[in-house]
């Protein structure tokens, strides 16, 4: 027993360093191309709700499936005598419909944001002066001081 851990230690080491010297490494690759997209604008926000919505609705259908499973369990108890798999089927339905309520809010927000950024491009460039004169008459008020800075 003690020749056959040894003998599969040393096939173990050899091919890791024949893997090695060849150059195969298994580190990803960190390097990707990012997606150009601009996130703050409305057609964004609606897109991404279209897609949550539609997540939604197709977890919101598996949902309806697995009521159906429960009720065949319930309407057949003898195949499934100790409740095992109904216990399993609910504990699914309920994390499910947690997600579903998660995804429905996250559909509410990008909705949200959406009508705020179209509302905004609606509006006139006009506004651009005034928050210029707004940050002018702050000062050095909003400056925060270091730990190291001790008050005078």
């Amino acid at each position: 027993m003690k020749n056959m851990m040894m003998l599969f230690a040393a096939l173990v080491f050899m091919f890791g360093a024949v893997d090695y010297a060849s150059g195969a490494t298994t580190k990803p690759s960190f390097q990707f191309d990012p997606i150009e997209w601009p996130i703050n604008t409305a057609e964004f926000h609606l897109t991404q709700a279209q897609k949550l919505e539609q997540e939604a609705t197709d977890l919101a259908a598996k949902v309806t499936e697995l009521n159906q499973k429960i009720d065949k369990y319930e309407k057949k108890p003898y195949l499934d005598t100790k409740g095992f798999h109904r216990d399993g089927l609910k504990r699914i339905i309920g994390t499910t419909l947690q997600k579903v309520s998660a995804l429905r809010g996250q559909v509410a927000r990008h909705r949200d944001e959406a009508s705020r950024l179209a509302t905004l491009d609606q509006v006139p460039q006009d506004n651009a002066n005034d928050s210029e004169d707004r940050t002018t008459t702050l000062g050095d008020t909003s400056r925060s001081r270091s730990h190291s800075e001790s008050p005078s």
